[in-house]
């Protein structure tokens, strides 16, 4: 059994003794668990958010990155089992969709487990070719970096930074690696229901690009958009997509009521 030491080196936050749903925040490329400290800030004592922390990065520098979806996705799903006492919703941005997704795939093959609703965000379904050739893990570092700065996302003062940048590129290109290996298995369509949401503006998840998610569902599907770009979660709008996915995960509280008071989040304060 996996103990509590090792689920706490995956996943940010804490148990809720007032949560009445749990949602699993997957990062993006290069991104840690502190990409969602915004959001636990606003979640309400009803909604328990607990960040993913992927080796390689914060404070699990020492260990290896991951550079495939499938055993990273596996190493996640088996550590989930301890959180099955609630309703459980998976949210992923970017590469992190497709390891939400990939999670989500693990959970109903290896246990039978259903998440009660997948979110995935600013991603193109997999069966979607990268539209980008500068943003992949075999480009030279200045070619990276340069693609990294124009999409957003990371601190102009870390770019900036050659005592920095060995840190952080290798964790972004094997992370990267992730998404250009990423195959997802055949024919896979998962039972929960999908919403895809994403960024007006994002030229990389184009809303024709993250509507093919529809493909990999046999439950409810629908697709939301928002002002802004890749990065839209994090930005100007920030608390109305958390309210959204407040309202998402709402429909799923232990006691199979939905609220709608704002309990969720104090994004509505």
């Amino acid at each position: 059994m996996t103990t509590d030491t090792t689920v706490d080196r995956w996943f940010s936050g804490e148990r809720l003794p007032r949560a009445r749903a749990r949602l699993i925040a997957f990062p993006h490329a290069g991104g840690a668990a502190s990409a969602y400290q915004r959001w636990s800030t606003w979640a309400g004592p009803d909604l328990e958010l607990r960040a993913v922390q992927y080796p390689g990065r914060a404070g699990r520098f020492t260990e290896p990155a991951h550079t495939r979806c499938e055993p990273l996705a596996h190493d996640i799903a088996a550590r989930l089992q301890t959180f099955m006492d609630l309703p459980l919703v998976l949210f992923g941005h970017s590469m992190g969709a497709l390891v939400a997704f990939e999670v989500a795939v693990e959970l109903e093959l290896t246990y039978g487990i259903r998440p009660a609703h997948l979110i995935v965000s600013g991603a193109p379904a997999p069966s979607v070719p990268s539209r980008t050739t500068s943003m992949r893990s075999d480009v030279p570092d200045e070619t990276l970096v340069a693609a990294m700065r124009a999409l957003g996302g990371s601190k102009e003062e870390v770019l900036a930074d050659p005592e920095l940048l060995p840190l952080i590129l290798p964790v972004m290109r094997a992370d990267l690696a992730i998404g250009e290996s990423y195959r997802p298995r055949a024919l896979t369509r998962i039972g929960a229901p999908v919403t895809v949401m994403s960024g007006v503006d994002d030229a990389s998840a184009t809303a024709a690009d993250i509507r093919g998610w529809q493909e990999y569902t046999t439950g409810e599907f629908q697709q939301l958009s928002f002002p802004g770009d890749h990065f839209y979660l994090h930005a100007e709008h920030a608390r109305q997509v958390f309210g959204r996915v407040c309202d998402l995960v709402g429909q799923y509280a232990a006691d199979g009521t939905r609220q709608s008071d704002g309990r969720w989040s104090e994004h509505t304060q």
